[in-house]
C-alpha cells in the first residue's frame, strides 16, 4: 500500500512537469515512481510509469529508450491484478511498442507485438479462424484498428499474403454483420496492397468494391471527400490499366458527386473533361 501511494504521488509530480514542460523533472519523477512501484510490488503504478517514460522517449525521438519503457510497461501491467484498467494499459504499451519497433525498421518484430497487443485486447485472430467457412461471427473497431496494425507491419515485412488474409478475414466478419464502414476500410486495405504489388486489376477490384459502398452509409455526405479520393484513387488505377472509358466515368462521377457534398448543381461535362485531362 506504501508503494502504491508513494508511487502515484510521483506520478502525480510527473504529470505536473510534463504539463510544465519540464522534461527533466518528468524523466526524474516518473523514474523514482517506477522503482518504487517495482520494489513495492505495485504492478499497476509500475506500468503507468513505465508507459509515461516511453512516452516522453518517443517523444524525444529516443526509440531504443522508448522501446525498453514500453516493453517494461507491459509486463507490469501483465502482472498486476486483471482489470479494465490493466489490460488497457498493457494494449496501450504494446500499440505504442509496435509503432516503435516499425519507426526503427523491424516491422516483423512489431508484428509479433501486434500479434500479442491484439491477443490482449481480444481481436479476430486470422489464423485462428482461418478453417471456418463462414468467417467471425461479429467484428468491432477494435478488430479493425489492429487488423490495420498487423497488415501494415506484414506489409512491411514483405509478407502481403498475410496482410491481405488479415483484410480478408475481418472483411468477412464485416459483411456478415452488415458493417458498411468496417467493408470499406477492409476493401481500401486490400487495394493499397494490390497496389504495392502492382497488381493493378486486384486494385481495381477493391477500390470498386470499397466505392459502390459509401452510398449505403447512414450519413453519406459526411463521407464525400473521402468517397471522392477513393473514386479518384480508382480512376488513376484505370489510368494505368488503359481502361479509358472507365477512367473517365468514375472521374465524372467524382465530380459530381464532389459537387453535390459542396451544395453546388452538378456541372457540365467539361469540368469532368478538365478532371479527367488533370490525371
Amino acid at each position: 500500500m506504501f508503494a502504491a501511494q508513494t508511487s502515484a504521488r510521483r506520478l502525480k509530480r510527473g504529470t505536473a512537469a510534463v504539463q510544465r514542460g519540464d522534461v527533466p523533472g518528468a524523466r526524474e519523477a516518473f523514474s523514482d515512481a517506477l522503482r518504487t512501484a517495482r520494489l513495492g510490488e505495485a504492478w499497476c503504478q509500475a506500468g503507468d510509469a513505465a508507459s509515461s517514460l516511453g512516452d516522453l522517449e518517443r517523444d524525444a525521438g529516443n526509440l531504443a529508450a522508448a522501446e525498453h519503457h514500453y516493453r517494461i510497461g507491459a509486463v507490469q501491467y501483465r502482472r498486476a491484478p486483471r482489470s479494465a484498467r490493466t489490460v488497457g494499459g498493457r494494449v496501450r504499451c504494446l500499440e505504442e511498442l509496435g509503432d516503435v519497433l516499425l519507426a526503427q525498421a523491424r516491422p516483423w518484430d512489431a508484428y509479433r507485438v501486434f500479434q500479442e497487443g491484439a491477443d490482449a485486447a481480444g481481436v479476430v485472430d486470422p489464423a485462428r479462424l482461418a478453417g471456418e467457412a463462414d468467417g467471425p461471427v461479429f467484428v468491432t473497431r477494435e478488430d479493425l484498428r489492429w487488423t490495420s496494425h498487423l497488415a501494415t507491419a506484414a506489409q512491411a515485412a514483405g509478407r502481403l499474403r498475410l496482410a491481405a488474409e488479415h483484410y480478408e478475414t475481418v472483411l468477412a466478419g464485416c459483411e456478415r454483420r452488415r458493417d458498411v464502414a468496417g467493408q470499406i476500410l477492409c476493401w481500401q486495405g486490400l487495394a493499397h496492397l494490390a497496389a504495392a504489388d502492382m497488381a493493378w486489376p486486384e486494385a481495381a477490384h477493391a477500390l470498386t468494391s470499397a466505392s459502390s459502398l459509401y452510398s449505403s452509409l447512414p450519413d453519406p455526405e459526411v463521407h464525400t471527400d473521402e468517397w471522392v479520393a477513393c473514386l479518384r484513387e480508382l480512376g488513376r488505377v484505370c489510368k494505368t490499366l488503359g481502361r479509358r472509358d472507365e477512367q473517365i466515368r468514375v472521374f465524372k462521377l467524382a465530380v459530381r458527386i464532389e459537387q453535390i457534398g459542396a451544395g453546388v448543381a452538378p456541372g457540365s461535362e467539361t469540368m469532368a473533361g478538365d478532371e479527367h485531362r488533370d490525371h
